[in-house]
């Protein structure tokens, strides 16, 4: 008889670890067992229709923040198609009332509350029992003869991780191009009242040579990023840099996502993370706010002061990708506060800087704290805040376009040197990206579709408007644009196109000399192999020495670049003047 495992995740590439896990847990002793992976993107009618087709006995669904509304229309409607299906649920998104749950949906047979591997090989072997007796099987929510629903003792979370078999199946040829998620361990130390994470006490590891077998089988499998899912990664210092520097002695082309304690990073941390290569390691650190009465409110103990310098260290020094998160509409933290968050995080420069909208998670402490905190917030999920006592819903709108402006430019990367000029011009970067957001509202661009190279022009008009002179931000647009991608054709505000200065290359390429201090790599090819790969562009000042010193306004004099273009990146040489004459 069928038993189907199945799922929605948030996008094509992520993969739901929670429910490999059970299945791998399950499958040897339950070979009738079968687990499909779809997706909130796709078609709901042929979700539902593949789940019907295939016709299984009992259909068990992971759910989640993203996914519960799509999961009960789908079990609604396959219960009227085959009312003899079983439909039970599980996951963090049904745990907190899961009686309620099933007295509203009425085609909802059972509920998984807790981690489920335990709980369901017990209600596997229950099932097949010739008369089912699901009062015994902690962890299980379930409707007595009448349809009430009954709720069992809680199952403990399990104390030995070993007990659990690799999540995944031997071949891991179709993860390759997945975004895999891992833990090497759950629970977390940390009380932190928006998160769920909260009401688990203390942590469990995996042993770490399994660990360090686990995470070969994934560089050996060549998969493209493995997000490893605990709370709080090195809340263990000295166990995650032993992870760290076996990683290092193991090198590959998987990327590892970490999320960490920023200001549990010490020396030795930082000089082991200083090897690590390009593309390795990301670290994911959630600051959320800076404001000392909301990190108080929120349980958050933080030395921001340490975080922000160890952090920034990593960023500047090292080839670890830097990803700070903020959320806005914490209880104490109004607009003003949140900007002031928002400017201690981007002080740090770091890679990426999500801009986040609280949500009241069911169970979590400040759900359980709405009415004190005089919280507004969507009914349905993802519960995202409108309004507290600290914040209205017109600020929030406000933070949104700033939060669209911060990915579209910031995080983008594209636009480093330009940022860099334009910082030190506002009171601060909430004030830059506040009156950019309010320039860019008050044009209707927050409601179309937009070319990524049009970004580039949008930008220097509001700073020329709000500087009153945009020369010197075009140069550095120009040279952000170019260290992205070559173009021989540059928009008109970059100069258009310049062929006397693509001609210089026909010149320069005849002296083996100059082919092996800018391009040895190349020393088979053509010259006009050669100008297909490189750009050479022309700048009123110095982009390098603006970097080098962003609040100064740099001197004006022509200065000649070289970009070249390798798959692996962009390289940019400044050209001395006789050699282009």
């Amino acid at each position: 008889m069928k038993i189907l495992l199945t799922t929605l995740n948030a996008k094509f590439v992520h993969t739901s670890l929670g429910l490999w896990s059970i299945y791998q847990y399950c499958r040897g002793d339950y070979p009738e067992l079968q687990f499909r992976e779809f997706n909130i993107n796709q078609d709901l009618d042929w979700v539902g229709g593949e789940i019907f087709l295939e016709r299984a006995a009992v259909v068990a669904f992971s759910c989640n923040i993203w996914n519960l509304q799509l999961t009960l229309n789908i079990s609604r409607r396959l219960k009227a198609l085959a009312p003899q299906t079983l439909i039970v649920l599980g996951g963090p998104e049904v745990w907190d009332d899961p009686a309620g749950l099933l007295s509203r949906n009425p085609w909802i047979d059972q509920i998984i509350v807790g981690e489920g591997e335990l709980t369901f090989k017990e209600w596997l072997a229950e099932y097949a029992a010739p008369a089912p007796r699901w009062e015994g099987i902690r962890g299980l929510v379930y409707r007595d003869a009448a349809g009430k629903p009954l709720r069992n003792e809680e199952r403990p979370p399990l104390a030995d991780l070993d007990q659990l078999p690799f999540p995944y199946p031997d071949d891991l040829r179709p993860f390759r191009e997945k975004l895999v998620y891992y833990e090497t361990s759950r629970g977390c130390p940390y009380h932190c009242q928006y998160c769920l994470s909260a009401n688990e006490r203390g942590v469990r590891f995996l042993p770490m040579e399994r660990v360090k077998r686990e995470l070969l089988r994934f560089i050996a499998a060549e998969v493209a990023q493995i997000k490893l899912v605990d709370r709080s990664f090195n809340c263990h210092p000295g166990r995650a840099k032993e992870i760290w520097r076996f990683l290092l002695e193991h090198p590959g082309r998987t990327n590892f996502h970490f999320e960490i304690v920023g200001d549990l990073l010490d020396e030795e941390s930082l000089e082991i993370l200083s090897q690590a290569p390009p593309g390795l390691f990301q670290f994911e650190v959630g600051v959320q706010s800076t404001h000392p009465e909301t990190l108080r409110l929120i349980e958050r103990r933080m030395d921001f002061d340490r975080l922000a310098r160890q952090c920034g260290r990593l960023a500047r020094q090292s080839n670890v990708f830097i990803h700070l998160d903020l959320i806005a509409g914490l209880p104490a933290e109004d607009y003003q506060t949140f900007g002031r968050s928002f400017d201690d995080n981007l002080a740090i420069r770091p890679h990426r800087l999500q801009l986040g909208f609280l949500k009241l998670l069911r169970g979590s402490g400040l759900r359980n704290k709405a009415a004190e905190y005089g919280y507004i917030y969507t009914e349905e999920a993802p519960y995202e805040v409108l309004a507290n006592r600290w914040i209205g819903y017109a600020e929030l709108l406000r933070l949104k376009i700033i939060e669209d402006l911060l990915e579209r430019y910031y995080n983008s990367g594209r636009f480093r040197l330009s940022f860099e000029y334009l910082f030190p011009r506002f009171p601060g970067p909430f004030r830059l990206f506040e009156a950019f957001g309010d320039w860019w509202k008050s044009r209707g661009y927050d409601q179309v579709a937009h070319k990524v190279k049009d970004l580039y022009g949008y930008l220097l008009q509001f700073g020329a408007a709000a500087l009153g002179d945009g020369a010197t931000l075009a140069n550095t647009l120009k040279y952000d644009l170019l260290a992205q991608e070559r173009l021989v054709e540059l928009p008109e505000w970059a100069g258009g196109s310049a062929p006397e200065l693509q001609r210089i290359g026909y010149r320069l390429w005849q002296e083996a000399a100059l082919r092996e201090r800018y391009i040895p790599d190349w020393a088979g090819l053509s010259i006009r192999e050669i100008q297909r790969k490189v750009v050479f562009a022309a700048f009123d000042f110095d982009p390098a020495g603006l970097a080098a010193d962003p609040g100064r306004e740099p001197a004006r004099r022509r200065f000649t670049y070289l970009f070249v273009y390798r798959p692996q990146g962009v390289a940019a040489h400044l050209l001395p003047e006789e050699m282009i004459r």
